[in-house]
């Protein structure tokens, strides 16, 4: 594909390179560059790195939402990821990393953005978003994190298909639980709790989205 690559100026003046999708759109389009070197190779650093990602030798920082199972749903008017936490962190296997992560917390963990990664763009991406630094990688999902996780997203384009299929499922779910939240006038007094504890209030369980009744609990050792 890289011989393919074609620097063109942009309608301001500068030389981007497009790297074209399997199906003719455009998979990828660099910064604008002074001179058409510089875009040339902007996007051969990229494409090294989109094909080594599915064979894990290219570094990528990524972007993991975490969705507790008590999580209410965002209020009325907050935006969609109000009360959650993405943790910003840097792997060549990503799927790993994220299956590690997911053993260690009962939420549900989505694997939401993907970028070329080097020890000092974590460090950078840790620093501009440092206000919302909760814990070691975990920051609050603020709406300024949330539109650059987006962003990073549609610049990049790059998830594995079932981490593509649970961001739908997410969207939905969050569109139930506003649905939810519009119908009793107020967030719910309990979520997902405990069957071993008294209910109290309004309840609300989601056998549908969470992982209450799919017996995927690991057996104790």
């Amino acid at each position: 594909m890289s011989g393919l690559l074609t620097p063109r100026l942009n309608p301001e003046g500068k030389y981007v390179v497009e790297i074209p999708d399997t199906d003719g759109s455009t998979l990828y389009q660099t910064d604008g560059f002074i001179d058409p070197k510089g875009a040339l190779e902007s996007a051969q650093l990229w494409l090294d790195w989109f094909n080594g990602v599915p064979e894990g030798r290219a570094e990528s920082i990524y972007y993991i939402l975490s969705v507790p199972e008590t999580w209410p749903g965002p209020a009325p008017g907050a935006h969609k990821y109000s009360g959650l936490h993405f943790k910003i962190g840097r792997s060549k296997d990503v799927r790993k990393r994220v299956n590690n992560l997911q053993t260690g917390t009962s939420g549900d963990l989505y694997l939401h953005a993907m970028e070329p990664g080097s020890s000092q763009r974590e460090r950078d991406l840790h620093q501009q978003f440092k206000i919302e630094r909760r814990m070691g990688e975990w920051f609050s999902a603020s709406p300024a994190l949330t539109k650059h996780v987006w962003e990073t997203w549609g610049r990049n384009r790059v998830l594995p298909p079932e981490y593509q299929a649970k961001m739908a499922e997410l969207m939905d779910r969050i569109d139930i639980y506003q649905r939810i939240r519009h119908l009793l006038g107020r967030a719910p007094d309990m979520v997902n709790p405990s069957i071993n504890e008294p209910w109290k209030g309004r309840v609300f369980v989601d056998l549908v989205y969470t992982r209450l009744l799919n017996g995927e609990n690991d057996p104790e050792d």
